[in-house]
């Protein structure tokens, strides 16, 4: 994806104007697109199911692409889309918007493989408590099949290969926010298995299955949920040739900077590009393009504000720890091999608050980390982080206190289960701990609360009458030690801030203002209030940041972007990660009065 966030308005139909007296509107909410995909330099039609569609005239897409709107009702509508040659393949957002509003967010990958559509009568189904291989619906790949409907059953595809023939099978469902939790199989003509994927390392619950066949002839893959079922039951199974990237290193960079990126393909060939990171201080998510790796989604990449080091180019003892006399910094590293612990004498001062944090799971490694801190002298545990607990969040945290008389701290970093190799990356961040605070768009996010997705994920929008005003609430989670935790979910070290947060917004568009904007001191929500003026333009989408600023009782300044992590599929399956984070408010100004 192009780290440069152009957004292209695509309309689809003229805006009819409003009469004198403006009407009532509700914002659209989109539940499923299907399918979640498009093809690059050609055409597809994709259904938007949801509520209050109808009132959905245009797609906010990031990429060029020419759309036409057709004819739909309330709860339905399609629109046709043609993206142009040139837009990257990856996974992007895909928004509506129209007189009615900015609809929520939903997820679309964009490759140049045809997409093919499940029949609607079913692919694949039970006979006398058998498979009935007869039921395949034959496909001719390279191609993404597009489903739905997974877990009521299972979908088998017979297919065509030459002898020696190596293709790949790659799910990409978890990855774009959908239901299924997928389990590929490949069966010879008569059914018997050959081989079988589930929970697939670095593809965040999404599966690849690559394999060469001996003898030519007709085979069949079967994909099948792994008993989980949702709103957005729905799937992409990619099958191809395609070169695919396993690991890329490093993990991200520093924002504003330029960083080389070495990318190892599926036989072990490492490649290198140059690539900028975003400087938007809004942002600490992009996605590297790889457009020589045409097997793989757009990898997701850390954008840091900390000087970056590599854990090869800093000195060590004999003893293999890593000296870092200089922080805040970010450590690029990699457990090499199984068994590996990663060690780091980190220079510090009696009293010292510090704070630790690895990033790797949601970007894209197979870590599984385990970190430690210890006071090298008194042979004493400081702090121990094995996971943040929220969302099947698998990075750790931690933060501790340097004792009396002790000047260095040890660090340690290894896979839990002691696991290894080039796959597994990480993101080490080093920096002053103490009391802090974290900030929610919208409500409070909960796995158990607010559930049902016209509620969850419509809370990164705005949506703004001309001449009229919306308030937009914001959440703080402040984690008070010995009070009951604003969000009991989350272990990890960001917390304990009682202090008055400022709101304020950066980015807005001629016409439009924001008053007010505090969360008091022990409170956990405050509100901004956006006003449109009679000159705002409307059906111009733009996106602002809301950052919060407040200050410790040391007199250090605190910064922090209010964000939204979206859970695209139901949130009660808490096991299920999330799958866009979110830290600008999309918004546009309409002609209607916005109903409540």
């Amino acid at each position: 994806m192009s780290r440069a966030l152009v957004l292209y308005l695509v309309s689809a139909s003229a805006v009819v104007g409003f009469a004198q007296q403006p009407s009532a509107v509700t914002s659209p909410l989109i539940n499923t697109v299907d399918p979640p995909a498009l093809v690059i330099g050609g055409r597809t039609t994709i259904q938007l199911v949801g509520k209050n569609l109808d009132g959905a005239t245009h797609l906010l897409l990031p990429f060029a692409a020419k759309v036409r709107r057709d004819p739909g009702g309330t709860e339905s509508t399609r629109f046709v889309v043609d993206v142009a040659r040139t837009v990257s393949p990856g996974v992007y957002p895909l928004r509506a918007y129209g007189p009615a509003g900015m609809s929520n967010l939903r997820l679309i990958c964009v490759a140049a493989d045809p997409v093919i559509s499940t029949r609607a009568e079913g692919n694949g189904r039970y006979r006398g408590g058998r498979i009935d291989l007869s039921s395949a619906q034959t496909i001719r790949w390279p191609c993404r099949v597009a489903g739905g409907r997974l877990s009521q059953d299972i979908d088998l595809f017979r297919f065509r290969v030459d002898a020696g023939q190596r293709l790949v099978f790659t799910t990409q469902t978890r990855r774009l926010g959908l239901t299924p939790d997928p389990v590929i199989r490949l069966r010879d003509s008569r059914g018997k298995t050959l081989a079988l994927v589930h929970d697939t390392p670095t593809l965040a619950k999404d599966e690849r299955l690559d394999y060469t066949f001996r003898q030519a002839g007709e085979y069949l893959v079967e994909l099948q949920s792994f008993g989980v079922a949702g709103w957005t039951n729905h799937y992409i199974l990619k099958i191809g040739t395609d070169d695919y990237a396993r690991t890329v290193y490093p993990l991200g960079g520093r924002r504003g900077e330029t960083i080389e990126v070495e990318i190892e393909g599926r036989d072990g060939k490492i490649s290198s590009q140059r690539t900028p990171v975003p400087s938007d201080p809004a942002e600490v998510r992009w996605r590297l393009s790889l457009p020589d790796h045409p097997g793989s989604l757009s990898w997701p990449m850390a954008a840091g504000e900390f000087p970056e080091r590599h854990e090869s180019k800093l000195p060590s003892g004999d003893d293999g720890e890593m000296a870092v006399s200089k922080w805040p910094v970010t450590i690029n590293g990699r457990i090499a091999k199984e068994g590996e612990e990663d060690r780091f004498r980190l220079a510090v001062r009696p009293g010292q608050v510090i704070r630790c944090q690895v990033a790797a799971w949601y970007l894209g490694s197979a870590l599984d980390g385990l970190l430690m801190a210890w006071d090298p002298v008194g042979k004493q545990l400081l702090a121990t982080g094995d996971d943040l607990r929220y969302r099947a969040n698998v990075d750790p945290g931690l933060e501790f206190t340097v004792p009396p008389k002790v000047t260095s701290v040890v660090l340690s970093l290894r896979d839990t289960l002691d696991r290894g190799g080039r796959e597994f990356p990480y993101r080490l961040t080093i920096e002053p701990g103490g009391p802090d605070f974290f900030l929610w768009m919208g409500l409070r996010q909960n796995p158990f609360e607010n559930s049902g997705w016209a509620k969850m994920d419509a809370n990164d929008t705005v949506t703004i009458p001309r001449g009229g005003q919306v308030k937009v609430r914001v959440t703080a989670r402040r984690n008070l030690p010995g009070q009951k935790p604003d969000d009991g979910y989350y272990k990890g070290p960001v917390r304990g801030f009682d202090g008055a947060i400022r709101l304020s917004v950066s980015g807005l568009p001629a016409g439009v203002t924001v008053v007010g904007g505090e969360i008091a001191a022990g409170k956990t929500a405050g509100e901004l209030t956006f006003r449109a003026d009679r000159n705002a333009e409307t059906l111009k989408p733009f996106a602002v940041a809301v950052f919060g600023e407040a200050t410790r009782k040391d007199g250090t300044r605190l910064k922090h972007v209010a964000e939204r992590m979206l859970h695209l599929s139901d949130p009660q399956m808490t096991h299920m990660p999330w799958e866009w984070r979110s830290r600008k408010l999309a918004g546009v100004v309409v002609s209607g009065v916005r109903r409540p």
